[in-house]
């Protein structure tokens, strides 16, 4: 994305230059009939606006397939596999030892305060869900909120589960909690019952069998497109 933005200040600068260039041939154009000209003059200047805005033209359009190419890589991104979380914590932990030299206070890490290490859920799954769920299941939250979210990490937003829609809440997160090692799982469910405002009991009493409550077409289109997602 960086060479991107970089090529795009580069190609802005050429098309702005070729857009100049056009523009006061244009209006040397524009003024053949009240400056004498003869028709050939006319003619070479007319040929020349035609050339330059071809040239126009072209270099437009390879800003428009730079702005595309930025465009494409930004909604890819959150489907990069790559936890940036676990890279943060341990390069944290590498730099408290040298910050302790300096500090006046002792620098201590809170271990029950600390996040674990392995999230609960890949980048890769939570971004597939997000773009499922977000703003239909639950009101809208970015990307990254989304994440913290369902990876339980400390200080992460609530789920806001929209009207009509706890029925599906509970299936997507019986589904999910299949992604989560066993020994995990439990204090997963009840950390997302917490989030998304769900009780335990009634969550307990529906979620076996959530499809046979899924009667309409778009409750199956749902559960088809997110047993695709989660593969």
């Amino acid at each position: 994305m960086s060479n991107v933005d970089n090529n795009i200040e580069v190609q802005q600068k050429k098309t702005q230059a070729a857009s100049d260039e056009l523009k006061e041939a244009s209006n040397s154009y524009e003024m053949t009939p009240f400056n004498g000209m003869s028709q050939d003059e006319v003619a070479v200047l007319e040929r020349r606006v035609e050339k330059l805005t071809a040239e126009y033209q072209m270099e437009k359009a390879k800003l428009q397939y730079l702005y595309a190419r930025k465009k494409s890589l930004e909604e890819k991104k959150w489907s990069v596999p790559t936890d940036i979380f676990k890279r943060i914590y341990l390069k944290c932990i590498d730099i408290l030892p040298i910050v302790g030299k300096y500090h006046t206070d002792p620098v201590e890490i809170d271990k029950e305060q600390s996040v674990p290490i392995d999230p609960y859920l890949s980048m890769t799954i939570v971004a597939a869900i997000h773009e499922l769920c977000n703003g239909r299941l639950f009101e809208d939250m970015s990307a990254i909120d989304f994440y913290n979210t369902l990876n339980l990490h400390q200080g992460s937003k609530y789920l806001e589960v929209r009207r009509h829609e706890k029925v599906r809440v509970w299936y997507t997160i019986n589904q999910l909690s299949e992604r989560i090692n066993s020994d995990r799982r439990n204090e997963w469910i009840e950390a997302m019952l917490v989030k998304t405002g769900i009780k335990p009991d009634y969550y307990r009493s529906k979620y076996r069998d959530p499809v046979s409550d899924l009667t309409s077409n778009k409750n199956k289109e749902f559960t088809e497109a997110l047993k695709e997602v989660l593969g």
